[in-house]
């Protein structure tokens, strides 16, 4: 296509304007579309692709819906329904999990389509422990006749990332008489998903992350009902509530009394209320799925993390530590309060026992410490002289010179209201003040009582 008035010299190929304006020739047909706007070249592309009757494009990549619609024989996917369901913040990887376990048992038969307009599948891994699940993220895959449905086949698509824009959710296509069929199908995946839940009977961290967000965590192996010293009473309440919700929770809820339980211990900073915790989830984890639940999700989320472990199933424990930090009295404000009562009296038959802790009740309102929320509330006080003697006893076990320790010579002068994590730093400072042997003595742990050095209290007065 040379189109020219003139002869003219080999110049770029473009139309000048104003004054002076020629036409040059245009010898590279392509270097002039590449300098014109975008949608100019598309359009002239077409253009010359029309009257030639010839395309050069690449063909275009299959799309989600026309991937659909070509594995069930629709000429698109306005003929097909589409079943969808949430998911929730655990079911993104459960169901992600379940969908691989099908696909991997049917690698043969199904064919795995685009998962969001034309881009191509998307898969990740994740890790939960020791445990690394690979699983898909953004797909479509197609389950011909025989795998899933007896006498139809069914696409399911799954699309487990959360944005502004876009909610988790697992979808089935089939052709409308086979609905019930594919709504059944659902079901199965979701029942395989609970199965395969691989945070059930693990320790985990409940945390606020624009959702519920649980991670994996780790206990402490080293603190036993020996090692922390509290009142008898104490283990006594907290096996009722292990016992209802372990072992007599079918008792209890055929007879309408409810297996759910709720424990409060209260106490002042450092007396062992978290320590009790440790103690019990290092018990009962693996028999128990152990919630620890951080304050900024207890005050968002509390119910969601409820409602989440009625879908592990089991005895759940729920550790709510430091309550009072973010659930006071009504006339003190804050949504904590609210969010609380209404996990609280989520499912009275459900096997779970709510594990809590403050340091001051008198700042909770009294709706939320009533019988059926939390069931006994027990007094973690300063201990004995002979408690604290045990507790000594049980810190310097296995130090060099502990056998020579006068535990009770060291008890006796402790002024009142010492506390266990008071007694831990009396041994730490007298084991970095031992001299060079490294021998821990009577006479070292008395010098760092009497200091008083161990207590982090600050001077009184103002700093000018």
């Amino acid at each position: 296509m040379t189109l020219t008035e003139n002869a003219a010299p080999q110049t770029p190929a473009h139309v000048m304007s104003g004054r002076g304006a020629r036409r040059v020739p245009i010898t590279d047909v392509g270097a002039y579309l590449d300098e014109l706007p975008d949608d100019t070249r598309t359009g002239l592309r077409a253009l010359g692709e029309l009257l030639v009757g010839v395309t050069h494009r690449p063909a275009r990549a299959e799309s989600a819906d026309r991937f659909t619609a070509r594995c069930l024989g629709v000429p698109d996917a306005g003929h097909l329904v589409d079943e969808d369901r949430d998911l929730n913040p655990v079911s993104r990887l459960t169901t992600a999990v379940a969908l691989t376990e099908w696909i991997t048992a049917h690698a043969d038969a199904v064919e795995i389509g685009p998962g969001e307009h034309s881009r191509p599948p998307k898969w990740t891994q994740t890790e939960i422990g020791d445990q690394t699940y690979r699983h898909p993220q953004c797909l479509r895959v197609h389950f011909p006749a025989g795998t899933l449905l007896p006498n139809t086949g069914c696409v399911i698509g799954i699309e487990a990332r959360q944005t502004v824009m876009r909610s988790p959710e697992v979808s089935a296509f089939v052709t409308p008489e086979h609905q019930d069929a594919v709504r059944a199908v659902l079901d199965r995946l979701a029942d395989r998903a609970n199965q395969l839940n691989p945070y059930r009977g693990r320790a985990l961290r409940a945390s606020y992350t624009s959702g519920l967000h649980l991670t994996v965590t780790q206990l402490s192996s080293t603190l036993t009902r020996d090692s922390v010293v509290v009142d008898e009473q104490v283990w006594r309440e907290i096996d009722l509530g292990l016992t209802a919700v372990r072992d007599r929770h079918e008792l209890l809820n055929i007879h309408g009394l409810g297996a759910r339980r709720g424990v409060l211990l209260c106490g002042p900073p450092g007396t062992g209320k978290s320590a009790v915790s440790a103690v019990i989830a290092a018990e009962v984890v693996g028999d128990f799925t152990v919630i620890y639940v951080e304050a900024k999700a207890g005050e968002q989320l509390l119910s969601a993390v409820v409602e989440e472990a009625q879908r592990l199933g089991g005895p759940i424990l729920l550790i709510l530590e430091d309550v009072d930090l973010w659930c006071r009295d009504r006339n003190a404000g804050g949504g904590g309060l609210s969010e609380l009562l209404q996990a609280m009296d989520i499912a009275a038959d459900a096997r779970i026992l709510t594990l809590a802790s403050t340091n001051d009740p008198a700042t909770l309102d009294k709706a939320a410490i009533r019988t059926g929320r939390f069931d006994a509330i027990v007094d973690v006080g300063y201990h004995t002289r002979n408690d604290a003697a045990r507790i000594l006893t049980a810190l310097v076990a296995g130090l060099p010179g502990a056998e020579h320790i006068d535990a009770h010579a060291v008890a006796t002068a402790l002024p009142e209201h010492t506390s266990g994590s008071d007694l831990r730093e009396v041994v730490r400072r007298a084991v970095l003040s031992a001299d060079d042997s490294g021998l821990l003595t009577t006479a070292g742990l008395l010098a760092e009582v009497g200091s008083g050095r161990y207590r982090a209290t600050p001077a009184e007065g103002m700093y000018l």
